[in-house]
């Protein structure tokens, strides 16, 4: 376990995270937590409970920013093969700037790109500062991507069924769909714009991952398994779309992943699967329905401007590579 030197030193600057606790880390991550409550409705506890857990361990790598003797900020990364995934950067509010929320991402780079060799490292990071308008570390290797937090709220809608209620039905989620699921979503994405933010699209076997790391772990909130469904054409018998939920507040849903077959596009599939997942999640007692969508996929924007949902929040995916 790491034995923090942080209470007896005034120490300033950015260092390693094996060097702090997690009670050296419980103010900022109390901070965070409201900050995610407040801007998204959204309870960080579990995630920020796991942090806590793997710091603890010291098998967490990434990086933390002190200021006169307390915890100011913090990065964590995950590295897998060539590839980086920056998990969080987050900076007190008192002391935030795109400097210093830059001094992390940095340090969390080089170390990326040098001890972990990757060549590709992705983020999707909720509470950086100005992200569609900042400078960025290594900017001449990166691309950004605009990412929409949308919402639905309010009394449940009743929306009548489409011109596809006839041809699609959806089986509530169970885990012997996973290996169907994972191919569906990696023939779903081909060309997608998507695949440039997270690779694991691209392949059947990152395709499972991407599956456990939603059903298993709590970055995208408690997986939902009865708001969420595998979508079988009615003609052939076939999978064709998927739609997964999660429950992220004590009354807040989020849509972690809706995906059709590129042939039943523009043919209301996308329809029938967003109006019975969002029946069944008011069901269950939530008042409020979130999703994450590209920006530049006009499509799945107009779908989900039609069903009533709104844009809360603007992020930014950032992809480096070539690194």
């Amino acid at each position: 376990m790491a034995v923090s030197t942080l209470a007896a030193t005034a120490r300033t600057g950015i260092i390693d995270l094996r060097q702090v606790t997690g009670d050296d880390l419980q103010p900022l991550l109390a901070e965070e937590e409201n900050e995610w409550r407040t801007l998204l409705d959204w309870d960080f506890r579990a995630s920020a409970d796991l942090v806590v857990r793997f710091v603890n361990l010291q098998s967490l790598g990434g990086f933390a920013l002190a200021l006169d003797g307390e915890i100011a900020g913090y990065s964590y990364y995950i590295a897998e093969e060539s590839k980086g995934l920056i998990g969080d950067v987050y900076v007190a509010a008192r002391h935030r700037s795109v400097a210093l929320e830059n001094e992390l991402l940095e340090a969390t780079l080089c170390t990326l790109v040098g001890k972990e060799r990757a060549r590709r490292v992705e983020s999707q990071l909720m509470m950086l500062s100005r992200p569609l308008q900042r400078a960025m570390p290594r900017q001449e290797k990166m691309r950004t991507f605009r990412r929409s937090f949308l919402a639905l709220s309010g009394d449940p809608i009743p929306y009548a069924p489409g011109i596809a209620a006839g041809r699609v039905y959806l089986e509530p989620w169970r885990d012997e769909f996973q290996p169907e699921a994972a191919r569906l979503i990696t023939i779903a994405y081909q060309g997608h714009i998507d695949t440039n933010i997270n690779d694991q699209y691209s392949s059947v076997d990152g395709c499972r991952r991407f599956l456990l790391n939603l059903i298993l772990y709590p970055g995208c909130g408690r997986f939902h398994q009865s708001g969420s469904f595998l979508a079988f054409d009615q003609d052939t018998g076939q999978p064709c779309g998927l739609i997964l939920s999660s429950i992220v507040g004590e009354d807040v849903a989020h849509v972690t992943q809706v995906c059709l077959l590129p042939d039943r596009k523009g043919c209301g599939f996308g329809y029938e699967m967003m109006r019975r997942a969002i029946a069944q999640l008011y069901e269950y007692g939530c008042r409020k329905i979130t999703l994450a969508v590209t920006s530049s996929n006009a499509d799945a924007l107009r779908l989900y401007h039609r069903m009533g949902f709104h844009v809360q929040r603007e992020f930014a995916a950032h992809v480096w590579e070539g690194l």
